[in-house]
């Protein structure tokens, strides 16, 4: 695994400009199966878009890539997804859904991605059983079958992004309506639903809690672009608060990002918006969070929870934060604890942050995607040199990070 090499201590400003999001390209490109033709432009350039494509190619789906745009040509379809493909990354299991939808079957190994805590896949096995599917689980794969599926009400247990995205994937070809109650409302959701609808579905109620997809016979080709990043937006607003630094940010909806702005605001930062552009400039020293909870959108996303972690443990006074998402998305305060931050880890979903006045470089590791982000925070602010190992879980979602970084200050080298 590569590692990165950051000295700390510079103050970052310029600009950056927000690349398409890596949460939003992904279900799209898992939709690519159910029309013959597809054009994606602003793609992002991550591994996780790299695996996705083999994953396409492996099924049948011709792609071609120029810059930021993808092209797609559906041939005769395989609905096996490999092994070595789909245990890479977690939305791999969006292709039952749209393999089930354009085939009849689809088969996928278990997926991989970040080590996050329990994250299963039961809900998606329940609701492509509600949808008139046959599961059969063996070898740690999950294989679906159905002649024809069947619009249903389906009220999902918990709010769920995959969830939610999986449903429409199989629903948008199906006999009938579906009805998605409780559905996730983030707006990665309604890009695809955009896309879809461009190509000749018939859904509605996306950004809220209920859902409709009336079943079509067939898409037609389309084109369709993917909105900002707004985890990367975030991300690069708090890395500009932790150096005490300003940036404009650019290529952003100013909407999406809320309840970012709102509790960086908090912190004490002045932010400005403009038309697809976020001012952000920070004092010199931050204050504290008293209180922050992430949940699903529009609450504070969990995607955001490490950085804004790494940007606490250098505020002044305590913050108290709560995991409600993942259970497993703690790694990074032992990380940080290892550069001089005071995070107490109560449940591994309950943190008391202690700011500091600095924090100081060593080795660290990544072990998930926005923990990586964090520790990249963390050794832009600290004192001497801090060497992150696994960055590869980082570039799983963040584009170019290197030269983004380096244009606006930050010491930051890959070996």
């Amino acid at each position: 695994m590569g590692k990165y090499v950051i000295t700390g201590g510079n103050r970052l400003s310029g600009e950056v400009v927000i690349s398409g999001a890596k949460n939003g390209v992904l279900p799209l490109l898992a939709a690519l199966p159910l029309m013959k033709e597809a054009y994606i432009y602003n793609v992002p350039f991550l591994s996780d878009v790299a695996n996705t494509i083999k994953i396409l190619e492996s099924i049948g789906v011709k792609i071609k890539t120029e810059g930021n745009i993808i092209k797609s040509c559906v041939g005769e379809l395989n609905p096996v997804v490999e092994c070595g493909l789909s245990c890479k990354m977690r939305s791999s299991v969006l292709f039952l859904g749209s393999l089930l939808s354009a085939c009849g079957q689809a088969e996928i190994a278990y997926p991989g991605g970040c080590a996050l805590g329990e994250r299963p896949v039961d809900l998606h096995i329940w609701a492509m059983k509600m949808l008139g599917a046959e599961v059969t689980e063996r070898d740690n794969a999950i294989l679906c079958r159905a002649k024809k599926l069947k619009g249903a009400d389906i009220c999902l247990p918990v709010q769920s992004v995959g969830v939610t995205e999986n449903i429409i994937l199989a629903a948008v070809l199906a006999e009938g309506i579906t009805v998605i109650k409780n559905a996730a409302r983030e707006p990665e959701i309604g890009n695809l639903c955009d896309f879809l609808n461009m190509c000749g579905a018939d859904i509605s109620g996306q950004g809220t809690k209920t859902i409709k997809i009336k079943g079509v016979k067939s898409l037609c080709p389309c084109s369709c672009g993917i909105i900002s990043d707004r985890i990367e937006a975030a991300t690069y607003m708090i890395m500009a608060a932790a150096t005490g630094g300003e940036l404009f940010i650019r290529n952003v909806n100013t909407d999406h990002m809320r309840v970012i702005s709102a509790v960086l605001r908090k912190c004490g930062c002045i932010i400005k918006e403009y038309d697809k552009t976020i001012y952000i400039e920070a004092p010199h020293r931050l204050y504290s969070i008293p209180y922050i909870a992430t949940g699903p959108y529009p609450y504070f996303p969990t995607d955001v929870q490490p950085q804004l972690m790494a940007l606490m443990s250098m505020a002044d006074g305590q913050s108290l934060m709560r995991e409600n998402i993942f259970s497993g998305r703690y790694r990074h305060a032992c990380e940080l604890n290892n550069m001089g931050a005071d995070i107490d880890i109560r449940d591994k979903q309950t943190f008391v942050i202690n700011g500091v006045k600095k924090l100081e470089g060593t080795e660290v590791k990544a072990w998930d995607l926005r923990g990586g982000a964090a520790l990249i925070i963390a050794g832009l602010c600290a004192e001497g040199i801090t060497t992150i190992d696994n960055r590869e879980f980082i570039e799983r979602g963040y584009e170019s990070p290197i030269s983004k970084i380096q244009n606006i200050g930050g010491k930051i080298i890959a070996r």
